[in-house]
């Protein structure tokens, strides 16, 4: 209840922040606050386990590389299911108040999703096209940026409806199909791009890729 609590809290009025007043707010003592979470960084990593931790699915990960299916089926069907883990109040806006502050917790989670989610669509996408990159190098900035500004967009539906309290469409299926259609129309050119920019040898020869 404890953790509950200071979860809704920080949704609501950020980490600026005393534990007293959390205690405070939620009627108890700070003792008994101190009993179960010693100091506000324990705290801070219990809100991220419940908030970020326990919402991450790793069957993305298992979408996103299984290609005998193709990349528009794949996006699709990871971007929807991302969509509904984190289309919560409490979720976006204790992000959005983390990475203002700086706070570890959402430092944490974005290097998880840069990882394990943006690089896994950059690997994905490079294979779609036949382009591998500078000799299968580290994925580039470019790449990273490339893949984010879909991310990007899916995130900031959440953000309209959830801090700015805008709605959105009704049909979320059909409007995460359109942001996926709409990358994948120019991802290609602009992939190939950047494996001009970095390695001009890392584009696929004419035969071995359609226009």
């Amino acid at each position: 209840m404890i953790l509950e609590g200071a979860i809704g809290y920080l949704a609501d009025f950020g980490f600026d922040t005393s534990t007293r007043d959390l205690a405070s707010h939620l009627g108890i003592s700070q003792s008994l606050l101190f009993r179960y979470f010693p100091s506000k960084d324990a705290l801070i990593d219990a809100v991220y386990d419940v908030v970020f931790l326990n919402r991450w699915n790793d069957e993305w990960e298992q979408i996103l590389r299984d290609r005998g299916r193709s990349l528009r089926e794949r996006l699709r069907d990871f971007y929807r299911d991302y969509f509904r883990s984190i289309n919560r109040y409490e979720v976006i806006r204790i992000s959005l108040y983390s990475a203002l502050r700086g706070e570890s917790l959402n430092d944490r989670y974005m290097h998880r999703v840069r990882d394990r989610l943006i690089h896994r669509i950059v690997e994905e996408l490079r294979a779609e096209l036949g382009v591998a990159g500078p000799a299968e190098a580290a994925i580039s900035p470019f790449e990273e940026d490339l893949v984010f500004s879909l991310h990007a967009s899916v995130i900031y539906t959440i953000i309209r409806k959830q801090v700015f309290d805008l709605e959105i469409a009704a049909d979320v299926d059909f409007m995460i199909e359109l942001y996926v259609d709409g990358f994948l129309a120019s991802a290609p050119q602009a992939l190939r791009r950047i494996a001009a920019r970095l390695d001009p040898a890392a584009l696929p020869r004419p035969q071995d890729h359609a226009p």
